[in-house]
């Protein structure tokens, strides 16, 4: 079970309508907070952790349409969900098109937006793990959708760190599906039957953090009426996995050592130690030995979690899983619609394989989803991509218009020899083994 905490942004003009909501979600167990207009929400998107945003499209005398816009260029791995008051589907479908998560219409479903909320908040919305059903067969005992041989090798390093008690520090850019191989490795150890819990360490501010981590007793500070355990406890016989450890302030880095050396705790205003049994896996997006040489991460906390280390390559670094990886997003689009899937269009496959996804497997999945949720065709095409992709569309240039003359001319040769790859080759003048070669980088390695 995930107990992370969901970290939302609501951005309207209306303070007295966000804090209905924020009344609606605080005692569900969300962290909320609200702006009334672009530059504040901007400036608190550069400061503050958040995971799901709620964007007014009537924003006063702003344009939603044009913040999201700007929130999407500098915070893409944030999901937006668009509210609207019109109920306007070209609104709506023109925020989608921007790249906005989802949307909702006024009055508000509650319950619905909710829903929606867990959704985009949920590190399954990139997650690289996937059941039997649905796995290549190639690759079932990875339990990873991946081709990539250092991915295999990661995957294979995760097992043999899951049979052992060892922190696991698991670093990485954003979208890379550090998440992801915690729960594998959770999955695969001894604790299993057990859930994992998992908390963000940068969405919250320290005073908070430090009871989230170790609880408090009652009477701890005004308003602490009853005890509380901190997910140290409620890991117990189980594993913890700290997202963002580098986001930490040095005051609970001390206190997460100390648990680590002693196995203890002690909650806020309490006097008794608590011995607690907990695998630790922690994560971070951020360059930790340049955190060392600032002095804002430990290095004595360093080394006791640099023993068993995991880092996840981006995906352009591993763009042979890029099919894979789009069609399984597409296969579960269709599952969770009911519907039947897309198909890829040999120009958009070949445009993601162009695209450097600085927001990786977080990325592409958004733009499946995206593009599905446009699609009136059964195949996803390049006008179903958001606009980032046009500018590649537009920068192909002569080099891919010659790609797209060989491809065509290796597709009919294959064509008229009967998909006879040895004397396709014959008959264009190249070795077999440069056939195979532009078979793969064309995406033709499975025709036949």
């Amino acid at each position: 079970m995930n107990t992370m905490t969901t970290s939302i942004l609501i951005i309207d003009d209306n303070v007295k309508w966000c804090k209905s909501l924020a009344q609606n979600f605080e005692p569900r167990g969300y962290q909320v907070s609200f702006t009334t207009s672009g530059a504040e929400a901007l400036t608190y998107l550069a400061d503050h952790p958040v995971q799901v945003i709620l964007l007014d499209i009537m924003l006063g005398k702003e344009n939603g349409l044009a913040l999201l816009e700007e929130i999407l260029l500098q915070h893409h791995q944030i999901p937006v969900i668009m509210i609207t008051g019109f109920g306007s589907i070209d609104t709506a479908v023109q925020s989608l098109k921007l790249g906005a998560f989802d949307y909702m219409t006024k009055p508000l479903d509650i319950e619905e937006l909710l829903r929606k909320i867990d959704l985009a908040a949920s590190p399954n919305r990139h997650a690289l793990l996937t059941d039997q059903s649905t796995r290549p067969n190639k690759h079932r005992t990875a339990q990873l959708i991946t081709q990539n041989e250092r991915m295999l090798e990661l995957c294979q390093k995760a097992k043999k760190f899951a049979e052992t008690d060892f922190p696991v520090f698991i670093t990485g850019e954003n979208g890379t599906g550090k998440e992801v191989i915690a729960d594998f490795i959770h999955a695969h150890s001894s604790r299993a039957s057990q859930g994992m819990l998992k908390i963000n360490c940068a969405a919250f501010p320290e005073t908070l953090l430090d009871n989230e981590l170790f609880g408090h007793e009652k009477g701890a500070y005004t308003g602490a009426d009853t005890s509380f355990k901190g997910v140290f406890e409620r890991a117990d016989r189980s594993s913890l996995f700290l997202d963002e450890i580098g986001d930490m302030p040095l005051t609970i880095q001390a206190k997460i050592l100390r648990t680590l050396q002693s196995h203890e705790i002690r909650r806020l205003g309490g006097h008794k130690t608590i011995t607690v049994d907990v695998r630790f896996i922690a994560a971070s997006n951020k360059n930790i030995r340049k955190l060392l040489r600032e002095n804002t991460f430990r290095e004595d906390l360093f080394y006791r979690l640099d023993v068993a280390t995991i880092h996840m390559p981006p995906l352009r670094e591993r763009k042979e899983d890029i099919p894979l990886l789009a069609r399984y997003f597409l296969a579960v689009y269709a599952d969770m619609h009911a519907t039947p899937p897309c198909e890829l269009q040999e120009d958009v496959l070949k445009m993601f394989l162009q695209h450097t996804w600085p927001g990786n497997i977080r990325e592409l999945k958004n733009t499946i989803h995206y593009a599905a949720t446009l699609s009136t065709t059964g195949f996803i095409s390049c006008h179903d991509l958001p606009p980032r992709f046009k500018q590649i569309e537009h920068h192909r240039g002569a080099s891919n218009i010659r790609e797209d003359m060989e491809r065509n001319l290796i597709l009919s040769t294959l064509k008229k020899t009967r998909y006879n790859k040895k004397k396709t080759a014959e008959l264009l003048n190249m070795s077999r083994t440069t056939l195979y070669k532009k078979l793969e980088r064309y995406g033709l390695s499975q025709t036949t």
